[in-house]
């Protein structure tokens, strides 16, 4: 059986989330330059077939029987989740047997196919990406497979738009110096003025990013720039929940699974497992102290990463 189904994680956008991870490590179509799960050593563009789906079903709908707290489930992780050719199945057949909310995090850099926006369909939320809307900016900040263009991805949210009845969450991440300067903030509000999107969701670099180029801007920088922007703009906010906690064999396995796939600080780890936070510092020092995490600095935070030494 795979293991592709984590959490459920504490998500600025999305409250607890139950990660369901359909793509291997790094099976995307972007390298870009603020990725938390690394560099992209080659670009792919097929879709493809990657993991039994009947196996990943099973796992969402025993995690759904074990958790405490789920508000939504989300297709994402590892890689772009578009590029699964059975999305639209586990989307559907998930949506058979939960009335717990859908949601798909993606770059749209797929939603241009036909197939790809009819899989989506079954989704309640996706939460498309748009960092740029000049083609220089875009290729700077998501380094594309060449094939990818700008003006296909904002093709490609108009189309989806048409179609699409459920919400639209676009995501706009901010590298401080690349994409918030007044000529590009002034393309992008032109694009997203044109396509009726239920938000936009304003964001900028928090976690370990691969490359020294990916600044993060401070809050103040984000509300000056909603302001601007006008619309359905809000800069993302802390998480504030609390799940329940967790036996230590569980609290383990599950951290793991995690940080597989995002680096985490103690808040989060904390707010994650219900532990309380000078618990969950014993615990991931023991982890750190055993070789299994490491820490890593990123702005004034201190983020646990899985030990791939």
């Amino acid at each position: 059986m795979s293991r592709q189904v984590f959490g459920p994680v504490p998500s600025r956008r999305l409250g607890f989330s139950l990660g369901v991870d359909p793509i291997p490590r790094k099976y995307c179509n972007f390298d870009c330059i603020y990725c938390q799960v690394g560099k992209t050593d080659r670009t792919e563009t097929e879709r493809k077939s990657f993991f039994d789906p009947e196996d990943i079903l099973r796992e969402v709908i025993e995690h759904l029987h074990d958790a405490t707290q789920v508000d939504v489930i989300t297709f994402s992780g590892s890689g772009e989740p578009t590029l699964n050719q059975d999305l639209g199945w586990m989307l559907r057949e998930v949506k058979k047997r939960t009335d717990t909310a859908l949601a798909v995090i993606t770059n749209s850099s797929l939603l241009s196919r036909e197939d790809v926006c009819n899989d989506l369909l079954a989704a309640d939320i996706v939460l498309p990406s748009l960092d740029a809307a000049r083609e220089e900016t875009f290729r700077r900040i998501n380094r594309p497979d060449p094939s990818i263009s700008i003006e296909s991805i904002v093709t490609g949210l108009h189309t989806f738009r048409k179609i699409y009845k459920g919400k639209i969450w676009l995501e706009i991440m901010f590298a401080k110096g690349i994409n918030n300067t007044a000529d590009e903030l002034q393309h992008i509000r032109e694009v997203i003025g044109s396509i009726p999107l239920e938000k936009v969701q304003l964001n900028t670099i928090m976690r370990p990013a691969p490359e020294q180029q990916a600044k993060a801007l401070d809050v103040s920088e984000l509300v000056t720039i909603s302001e601007t922007l006008g619309g359905p703009c809000e800069v993302i906010c802390g998480f504030d929940k609390r799940s329940e906690g967790l036996g230590i064999d569980d609290w383990v396995a599950g951290l793991l699974a995690t940080l597989a796939r995002r680096a985490m600080t103690l808040d989060d780890v904390a707010r994650a497992t219900g532990v309380p936070t000078e618990e969950a510092r014993k615990r991931l020092q023991r982890l750190e102290a055993q070789k299994v995490l490491r820490t890593v600095h990123q702005g004034n935070s201190l983020f646990y990463v899985l030990n791939e030494n």
